[in-house]
């Protein structure tokens, strides 16, 4: 059996989630038992446990929050800011600057091939949005998870297998009492349900283990020094483990939410939709070359469940053709309607000459192409020959089509290959085809769609 695409996907990425998971806790396990190292002379330091266990991953947190908060409120701020500014200045400027040797360094194919994934890149962007970023969220999420349960089961082995002893100190003058006072403001989250002893240390457990350089240890009782384990264990509980337990659960109904809102309606789907639906499979007589003999072969294995080419369960699809004005007099209307049935499984609702050369006139999409109202038409499809490359009118075309139509109405560039005596519907060549595909692709649009308008009969 195959594995789809879908379920390798699926895979790796559980794959990596435990490989992350597994990672982080053997992070946790190394830091807790490199802070927890006791020689038995000096107690351990409660304020550099808290300190890169604790205080730094509510850091973080905050740092997330605060980023999430700005965004949702005012987004522009992002854009506005100085040091967008200057990244986006600085980012300009070396791509300005280093654009000429790269692009002396590859050929043209390559520089061909670049652009279109990076229009990949862009078009997959505005499609699924900010859908790529919440697997990598739940992989982080994932880490910390493993790297806070590492530190909980180092520091709870530690205590059970040896005797470990706790104090604090700090240079500047605090007294017991603040930290009293702050230990007991961080043990309000867990304080209500175990018992004030191991909530946090008291304030006169607090005085006991406070470690004063010039007096040594022998002074401190064994009561005191060991009365601060429960509370940095609940700590890391409440302040590291649970809020990457909430994160992660936050991120994977984000993400299944922005799932859900995917319409499936640009390009690729439009056209594995057409190729569902529409037969493409032909039986016949190669010899023939017409539009007339084409279409009889194609007829010929049409379904058996009464559709045509021209239905579509999704609705009917009533395009608007721009057609060349080379080669307008050389598509009859007929001919272009057996093609839009067979190969597209719509019908033209009105056909435009384009580019007359008498005019000169530039190209208005406003005066040529009809408002969309009450669904008269549904897609706009633009006929070009496929062994004349693209040229830079013909992507401005698509531009300002693009412009004027908004983001989400789709369109086909439908490819026919050279004219021959007694037909202009020809078969596309890969070669002409590759070098379509590539160049529209580079413009990242996901509702551009190219197609061969005429398929080889097999």
């Amino acid at each position: 059996k195959a594995i789809l695409p879908g379920e390798a996907y699926e895979e790796a990425l559980c794959l990596l989630g435990y490989g992350l998971f597994f990672l982080g806790g053997l992070s946790g396990a190394g830091l807790a038992f490199s802070l927890l190292t006791y020689t038995g002379t000096a107690p351990l330091n409660v304020s550099v446990y808290l300190g890169m266990t604790v205080f730094l991953q509510i850091l973080l947190l905050l740092l997330l929050g605060g980023l999430l908060i700005i965004r949702m409120i005012r987004p522009q701020l992002f854009y506005s800011s100085m040091i967008y500014s200057l990244l986006s200045r600085l980012v300009i400027y070396l791509s300005r600057k280093f654009k000429p040797q790269v692009t002396r360094s590859i050929s043209g194919s390559r520089r061909e091939h670049l652009s279109a994934i990076l229009g990949l890149v862009r078009g997959k962007k505005q499609i699924y949005g900010s859908l790529f970023y919440w697997p990598v969220f739940i992989l982080a999420q994932l880490f910390g998870i493993g790297f806070n349960l590492g530190i909980l089961g180092a520091t709870l082995l530690r205590v059970l297998g040896t005797d470990m002893a706790f104090g604090w100190q700090s240079t500047l003058q605090v007294s017991a009492t603040a930290v009293h006072a702050i230990v007991k403001w961080m043990a309000v989250p867990w304080s209500w349900m175990v018992s004030p002893d191991l909530a946090y240390p008291s304030l006169a457990r607090i005085e006991g283990s406070r470690l004063i350089l010039k007096d040594g240890i022998y002074h401190l009782s064994t009561p005191d020094l060991v009365a601060w384990w429960p509370f940095l264990c609940f700590a890391v509980l409440f302040y590291g483990l649970l809020p990457r337990l909430l994160l992660y659960f936050f991120g994977r109904a984000t993400q299944r939410y922005l799932l859900g809102k995917i319409n499936f309606t640009q390009s690729a789907c439009d056209q594995l939709f057409d190729r569902m639906t529409t037969p493409q499979v032909v039986f016949g007589d190669r010899s023939g070359s017409s539009v007339e003999s084409r279409t009889a072969a194609i007829s010929a294995v049409l379904p058996e469940t009464g559709h045509t080419g021209t239905e579509n369960p999704g609705g009917e699809k009533k395009f608007i053709l721009l057609v060349p004005d080379d080669i307008f007099d050389d598509c009859p209307d007929p001919d272009l309607e057996q093609i839009m049935a067979h190969t597209l499984g719509g019908r033209i609702v009105k056909k435009i000459r384009t580019g007359c050369t008498d005019t000169g006139d530039t190209f208005s999409p406003a005066l040529v192409i009809p408002p969309r109202n009450k669904n008269d038409w549904t897609h706009l499809l633009i006929l070009q020959e496929a062994w004349q490359p693209p040229i830079v009118e013909d992507v401005a075309i698509i531009k300002a089509l693009r412009q004027h139509l908004g983001d989400h109405t789709p369109i086909i560039v439908g490819l026919i290959g050279k004219p021959e005596p007694d037909t202009i519907f020809t078969p596309v060549t890969p070669t002409n085809w590759r070098t379509w595909q590539e160049r529209l692709a580079s413009l990242g649009d996901p509702y551009l769609r190219l197609e061969r308008l005429v398929h080889e009969n097999t």
